[in-house]
């Protein structure tokens, strides 16, 4: 007989994530100063919350479900399951680990899986190689990177675990969101088969409804971003592309950007800055530096650099229209079409390049800085674009930064923090 502890054990880094995560918030709520870094301490203790619960229903013996995260963990509540997020695991635990997430990074390499592909599924690959992880079944659309292709066929070939492909077509018209609404369809269908489950879509409805109140919330704290000094804090970047995954479709999720709204507000009213004095104001149109989470708060009180948001904070999935299956499935199918990265990594380059230049304008921005991952070389070639981009339609610069965001080893915190510095001087 199977003992709750065994089943718990299906989600091993859970576990860890857990631990770091508590230790973490304990460490904040004793030591820094009332005022202290919200963001941080809101965020892990909805993300305690939300951890803990996942835990709970492992233990409980409901399915353990991995899928990329453009197949958002809200739809799998359809589902009495356990959603994990491949992507999400392994760049969280880069941020909250001392050793992050490399020593899974290199179980995976020596196994011989192509050391550049994407460190945030080569993470969770590694933890599944080494037993961490026990899938019943993973979801993963066909878009939007090589990467994907690459790495996902690892768990159904190497561990045996059901892998289910919904086809995510590059073309954004509306015959491919009605394409991709039914892929979406089917796909729960065939989970359901394999997990022994029926769709439950008025228990889906419920979830997405709650993503579709978040989003007015979500709105006014990007429009309290416009002002000057910037009233959020850099941090709250990281620890809303967590909840965007951890906390997707919860109470919890819905809890955190009502407090960010209500601080954001009251520093917006006291014209406050986080860090004291805003001297630059930066825009990141591609991701943060996961395995060094405390750069945003340097940014923010050493040079006074505002990372107004990066790309998993300005694109916002408008509400989708739950009257009926079929408003609902079609809204899930542009929501995930649409989603960050997904949406920059399944088209040409101009949208892109318009969208930056239209950002630079609105949120009076003083430069840019383009984290260029090694994973995603579907965007090799758009840094060096985006520049003569921004220098001529805006006047404002950018540095490019070749980093790997989950593993600290291709570029170092420090390497990194030295040229945003230097940077930071021909501006001031």
């Amino acid at each position: 007989m199977v003992n709750r502890l065994e089943l718990e054990n299906k989600i091993i880094p859970y576990k860890m994530l857990l631990e770091a995560i508590t230790t973490t918030h304990e460490l904040i709520e004793r030591i820094l100063p009332e005022q202290g870094i919200p963001s941080l301490k809101y965020g892990l203790k909805y993300l305690t919350d939300a951890l803990q619960d996942q835990i709970d229903k492992a233990g409980e013996g409901l399915p353990v479900i991995g899928h990329h995260f453009s197949f958002q963990t809200e739809y799998l509540y359809a589902f009495d399951c356990v959603p994990i997020c491949i992507e999400a695991v392994s760049y969280l635990m880069a941020a909250l680990l001392p050793e992050g997430s490399e020593p899974y990074y290199d179980l995976i390499t020596h196994w011989g899986h192509p050391f550049h592909t994407c460190s945030s599924q080569k993470g969770t690959m590694g933890m599944t190689l080494d037993g961490l992880f026990q899938f019943d079944a993973i979801v993963t659309p066909t878009a939007p990177c090589d990467n994907t292709y690459a790495s996902y066929p690892y768990f159904q070939y190497k561990e045996g675990i059901p892998l289910i492909t919904p086809d995510l077509p590059f073309l954004k018209e509306e015959k491919s969101y009605d394409y991709y609404a039914k892929q979406i369809q089917l796909s729960l269908n065939d989970l359901g088969k394999i997990i022994k489950q029926e769709p439950n879509y008025e228990k889906l409805k419920n979830h997405i409804e709650i993503e579709n109140r978040i989003y007015k919330t979500q709105m006014d704290i990007f429009e309290l971003k416009k002002a000057i000094p910037c009233p959020v804090e850099n941090m709250f970047n990281a620890m809303a592309a967590a909840a965007s995954i951890f906390l997707s479709g919860r109470p919890e999720k819905e809890y955190f950007y009502d407090d960010m709204l209500a601080l954001a507000q009251k520093r917006y009213k006291n014209k406050e800055h986080h860090g004291g004095e805003e001297r630059i104001r930066s825009i990141w149109p591609y991701m943060i530096i996961f395995f060094d989470l405390a750069i945003s708060e340097w940014l923010d009180r050493e040079l006074g650099m505002s990372i107004l948001f990066d790309i998993f904070n300005y694109n916002f999935a408008d509400p989708i229209d739950t009257s009926n299956l079929e408003t609902m499935f079609y809204g899930m199918a542009k929501k995930s079409m649409e989603a960050p990265m997904v949406k920059q990594s399944a088209e040409f380059y101009y949208p892109f390049i318009d969208e930056c230049v239209r950002l630079a304008k609105e949120f009076s921005a003083d430069c840019f800085i383009f984290t260029s991952h090694i994973g995603c070389k579907q965007f090799g070639s758009i840094p060096q674009i985006l520049r003569e981009a921004l220098r001529d339609e805006v006047g404002i610069p950018m540095l490019l930064i070749d980093v790997d965001v989950g593993d600290a080893r291709f570029a170092s915190d420090k390497v990194i923090r030295e040229k945003i510095k230097i940077f930071a001087q021909t501006l001031l």
